[in-house]
């Protein structure tokens, strides 16, 4: 009965996938490949055919089918085992993940802080609008936190420039609005605008601005006042910016 089971299994599993056509062959398999986890065909914990059989359904070579099972695995989509019993299995894409394509795609297009803070000025006031607007205690005492954290940086002579509770902060917000797509989408903006800020390199005067803004949006939220928060936080967007574009304008660095 289960060598019954484990042959259906397979026949199903050879289903999936098909020889390349019109296509590189290394990018069509993991095409496939991603296409059948994405679906939901291939679920996280579940093993994909051992490599004499993905070198069959695919009709490749041995080194063309690892080539791009090293790619999936470094895609953060499937993790291959060693040994005995061994092979690639699907793995769950986790945040870190994600985070990362958002980070290897962007470093290739020339994103520019217009460009980044535009996508704030659509975004973050409304986040900072939906959480006034859902705030739970556990909101509130997250943000109060990370804030508490920043305060004892600045206190201690540290500039908040690239510190993780300053991107926390905007995070934070984002998180709490139990959209997925804009925690993401947070966390990859304020990191890329954590290094950017890093080259500009503003002062102490520049985190104390930063600080009284981040105040204000607190404040309004634990208010439940949404459309103050929503102005605070575009206020604190703008402000940022043009300090920013100020200072890259002194230094000649590219908008």
């Amino acid at each position: 009965m289960s060598e019954d089971i484990g042959k259906n299994k397979n026949n199903h599993q050879s289903r999936l996938f098909n020889p390349p056509k019109n296509e590189k062959i290394p990018t069509a398999i993991i095409r496939q490949i991603r296409t059948a986890i994405i679906q939901g065909k291939l679920v996280p914990g579940q093993a994909l055919p051992n490599e004499k059989e993905l070198i069959k359904e695919f009709n490749v070579s041995k080194h063309t089918l690892r080539e791009a099972l090293r790619t999936l695995e470094w895609l953060g989509l499937i993790t291959i085992k060693l040994g005995a019993g061994g092979g690639p299995v699907v793995r769950e894409i986790d945040f870190e993940n994600a985070r990362d394509y958002f980070t290897s795609f962007f470093h290739f297009q020339k994103v520019s802080r217009h460009d980044l803070f535009e996508m704030r000025k659509l975004t973050e006031p409304y986040i900072a609008r939906r959480v006034a607007e859902t705030l739970t205690d556990e909101t509130m005492n997250n943000l109060e936190r990370i804030h508490e954290n920043c305060r004892l940086l600045l206190e201690s002579g540290q500039n908040l420039v690239g510190a993780e509770a300053e991107i926390l902060f905007h995070v934070c917000l984002a998180k709490h609005t139990n959209n997925n797509i804009l925690w993401v989408l947070m966390d990859f903006v304020n990191n890329i605008l954590a290094d950017l800020k890093m080259e500009i390199k503003p002062g102490l005067d520049f985190s104390y601005k930063v600080m009284k803004a981040h105040q204000k949006i607190i404040d309004a939220i634990k208010a439940r006042d949404p459309f103050g928060a929503e102005r605070a936080m575009m206020d604190h967007i703008q402000e940022v910016a043009s300090e920013l574009d100020s200072l890259a304008e002194k230094q000649n660095l590219a908008p």
